[in-house]
C-alpha cells in the first residue's frame, strides 16, 4: 500500500543543520525551497529509488507563520531525526493510505495540497497529510504520507551517492506501531522503549553510518 518516501531532519538552522548531514554522509544536500505559509525552508538529498533525506528549519526570510511551524522546529537545539513520511504505492490513493491507518488507530491528519518553487524557478506540487503544531514526544514513528502526482520525485533529481539500509526506532507501544506498519506494508522495526526515537543506517561515501 505504501513504501517510506523521505525521511525528516528537523533543525533550528538550516545552514549547520546540513553541514552537518553533509559530514556524517559525505554529500552535500541541495537546496530545495521555501514551504509558503509554514515558514519553513528545506535541503535534500536522495537516498536511493524513491527515497530522500529532506533537512528542515525555520525560514528567516519568510514572516512568522500563524501556526507553529511543521516538526518542532522551533524547540530544537540541534539537529535530529524526527519523522519520516510515506508514499502511496501505484494502485493506491492517499485516501486509500490514510484510511488504513485510521482503521489502525492512528490519525496521520487531513489531506492538504502542497507546493514550493525550486531553486531553478519551476513551482512543484503534492498532497500530504498533515497535524498543525510540532511533535508531541520530540519525534513520531508514525508516519505522515504524501503523493507526488505528475510531480518528478525528489531523489531523481538530488544529490546522489547515499542508499537507505533500514529505519528503526523505540516506542512506548511497539506492538501499535506494528500493526500499523503491518497494515501499510512498511519495513519498520521497532523496540520498546520509554521515549519515541528513531534512526536510519545508510551506506555513504563515508562508509555505513547512523542518522539520529
Amino acid at each position: 500500500m505504501a513504501a517510506i518516501d523521505h525521511l525528516v531532519v528537523a533543525a533550528p538552522d538550516l545552514d549547520a543543520a546540513t553541514a552537518a548531514v553533509a559530514e556524517l554522509v559525505g554529500v552535500q544536500p541541495a537546496p530545495g525551497g521555501p514551504h509558503p505559509g509554514l515558514g519553513t525552508r528545506n535541503t535534500l538529498l536522495s537516498l536511493g529509488d524513491e527515497v530522500y533525506l529532506e533537512v528542515i528549519a525555520p525560514d528567516t526570510e519568510q514572516p512568522e507563520p500563524e501556526n507553529p511551524r511543521p516538526f518542532g522546529v522551533d524547540g530544537l537545539d540541534g539537529p535530529r531525526f524526527v519523522t519520516f513520511a510515506v508514499h502511496v504505492s501505484e494502485g493506491e490513493t492517499i485516501e486509500d493510505v490514510v484510511a488504513s491507518m485510521r482503521a489502525s488507530g492512528e490519525d496521520p491528519g487531513e489531506i492538504m495540497s502542497m507546493s514550493r518553487v525550486k531553486p531553478d524557478g519551476e513551482e512543484i506540487h503534492w498532497s500530504l497529510t498533515y497535524s498543525p503544531g510540532g511533535l508531541p514526544d520530540g519525534a513520531s514513528a508514525v508516519p505522515f504520507v504524501i503523493e507526488w502526482g505528475e510531480t518528478t520525485h525528489p531523489a531523481e533529481v538530488t544529490p546522489t551517492g547515499c542508499t537507505l539500509v533500514s529505519v528503526s526506532g523505540t516506542h512506548p507501544d511497539p506492538d501499535h506501531l506494528r500493526v500499523l506498519y503491518s497494515a501499510i506494508g512498511i519495513d519498520v522495526s521497532v523496540e520498546a522503549g520509554s521515549t519515541v526515537s528513531l534512526e536510519a543506517e545508510l551506506d555513504t561515501p563515508n562508509g555505513r553510518v547512523t542518522l539520529r
